[in-house]
């Protein structure tokens, strides 16, 4: 079973330089019948990101609250947060917030646990956070993992490490029936500018990672990036079918060429910046663009290399028509 997870929109991103919301003007927008709808268009999680500022002016929700929010709609779909920043909470408390959701979800937490990648460098320390070097972020979040992994365990805990400890801590509740949430850890699209942190966080992934996550990337670069995960977990001694993959992508999908290009139109005049993302061609080589059809058979070459997650960005929201498209003709197709 393939899981489509749906991306919530928690920022405005009319006149942002990056895709994933150019149609949301507002987070006054945000509705909470998008998530009942999510979950009842068959979507098998829901996903939101964890970023305290944009680059810009706009405004952007904090990722924690509203996916507890969100937790308080829905029944079943499956939860997480888009790389959870450790840099911005201290690893017991993030345990124990993951855990409290976890058992008032019913078991649907995820924790995407992420070290606080090159990215988040401004808004990490204008919010008063330090930013080590990349060596030691990635240290950071491995003791993290460490150190959560131990206190979903047993409640009762000692632990001194390099960046964290607890002394004699009480810590419950445990995760719901005492499960062991997935921990899903992400590499970045593949650039100069990412890829020293994506040949240190891909050793993190193959120690700790129950999922692998990659931001946008087209299939042949996929191939090239699967390759190289691959030969870490080997140097890890670890069974690469062991991890499971999953890709983070954004969506314009409408029923015909013509629906399509009407959709490109709104986007365009929306957003009246040249830099916005570029041109069609050039974004469609990392996300998913066309009909239906079209879209089907590009995610059919993901899925034949393993993916099993699409954490999906849909450019037409707040409306749901392309969710509903998807739910109709890609979600019953594959599930």
């Amino acid at each position: 079973m393939i899981d489509f997870g749906y991306c919530l929109p928690i920022f405005s991103g009319s006149q942002d330089k990056m895709a994933r919301t150019p149609m949301l003007h507002s987070i006054d927008d945000l509705e909470s019948n998008i998530v009942s709808s999510v979950e009842n268009l068959n979507f098998n999680s829901l996903w939101v990101a964890d970023h305290l500022s944009m680059p810009n002016s706009n405004s952007i929700l904090e990722g924690w609250t509203t996916i507890s929010w969100a937790a308080g709609i829905t029944k079943k779909i499956k939860l997480g947060n888009i790389h959870f920043n450790n840099l911005l909470r201290e690893p017991p408390y993030t345990a124990k917030i993951i855990s409290s959701l976890d058992v008032l979800s019913k078991g649907r937490m995820n924790l995407f646990f992420d070290g606080g990648h090159p990215g988040t460098k401004n808004e990490v320390t204008t919010f008063g956070f330090n930013f080590l070097n990349d060596s030691e972020r990635i240290e950071m979040l491995e003791e993290s993992i460490c150190l959560i992994k131990s206190l979903w365990k047993s409640p009762t805990k000692n632990f001194k490490g390099k960046y964290y400890f607890v002394d004699d801590i009480f810590f419950n509740p445990l995760p719901y029936r005492d499960r062991d949430i997935p921990i899903w850890i992400g590499t970045l699209t593949p650039s100069s500018s990412t890829n020293e942190w994506n040949e240190r966080i891909s050793q993190t992934v193959a120690k700790f990672g129950d999922w692998w996550n990659l931001t946008p990337i087209g299939i042949e670069s996929y191939k090239i990036a699967n390759q190289e995960m691959h030969n870490v977990f080997k140097k890890e001694k670890r069974d690469f079918e062991s991890i499971k993959k999953s890709v983070e992508l954004e969506i314009l999908i409408a029923q015909d060429e013509k629906e399509l290009a009407s959709l490109k139109e709104k986007i365009r005049l929306n957003n009246n910046q040249e830099k916005f993302f570029g041109n069609w061609d050039e974004w469609s080589k990392t996300n998913l663009l066309g009909t239906p059809e079209q879209i089907s058979e590009k995610i059919s070459e993901y899925t034949d290399l393993g993916v099993e997650n699409f954490m999906l960005w849909f450019l037409d929201s707040p409306s749901l028509n392309g969710a509903e498209i998807f739910s109709e003709e890609i979600i019953k197709k594959f599930n």
